[in-house]
């Protein structure tokens, strides 16, 4: 049973699972049966990592005259992706921002070259959730088999940016491993509990 992190689904887990139990209808006595909705522990993973940072802010940027056709994306502060899908938009055009800083005295909001930086390195590790993101929500391929794959991919890059030479990613990945082991942890010990049986 796949569902979000709700107190309502839990406690319908807790009354429903004992008697599939009792009717021996599950296996490995109910150890995988309720599973968290990967997209939804994600983006709590995310979130929890982006929130070290607080918001981006690129309003004025529908102020400004790019010769490019493409927009900049605006942050939407509930949806961990819009911060992705703004840097996404915003990286490739940011001399057009640097310029709109030169020329109008009252843009106040424009990054850093250093702050460039850190949007490019965040916008990399972002990439990789927003791909398991979208993998996830295939309607064709809803299986484990994608889900553990895609984890363990996580799983690894976390492991590599807590090595990072960036201060500031080693203390986002120290938020984000303690919400994957708390959600995600108890679910690949149960695969590999499963692949070993």
């Amino acid at each position: 049973m796949v569902v979000d992190n709700a107190s309502s689904n839990d406690s319908m887990v807790r009354h429903l699972k004992p008697w599939l139990v009792e009717k021996a209808c599950l296996l490995l006595g109910g150890d995988l049966f309720h599973v968290h909705c990967s997209a939804h522990v994600l983006n709590l993973i995310v979130q929890d990592g982006l929130a070290v940072f607080g918001r981006c802010d690129f309003e004025d940027s529908k102020n400004m005259q790019l010769k490019s056709k493409r927009k900049v994306a605006l942050e939407v502060q509930t949806r961990w992706n819009s911060t992705y899908l703004m840097l996404e938009s915003t990286l490739p055009v940011k001399e057009a921002f640097n310029r709109h800083a030169q020329i109008d005295r009252n843009y106040k909001f424009c990054p850093t070259n250093d702050e460039w930086k850190v949007a490019g390195v965040i916008h990399g590790c972002l990439k990789i959730f927003y791909d398991c993101t979208n993998h996830f929500s295939g309607r064709n391929f809803p299986t484990s088999n994608v889900f553990f794959l895609d984890v363990c991919k996580i799983q690894l890059k976390l492991r590599e940016w807590e090595n990072s030479q960036h201060d500031f990613l080693k203390v986002m990945v120290c938020s984000m491993k303690q919400k994957f082991e708390k959600i995600l942890g108890g679910i690949m010990f149960g695969f590999r509990n499963c692949c070993c049986a």
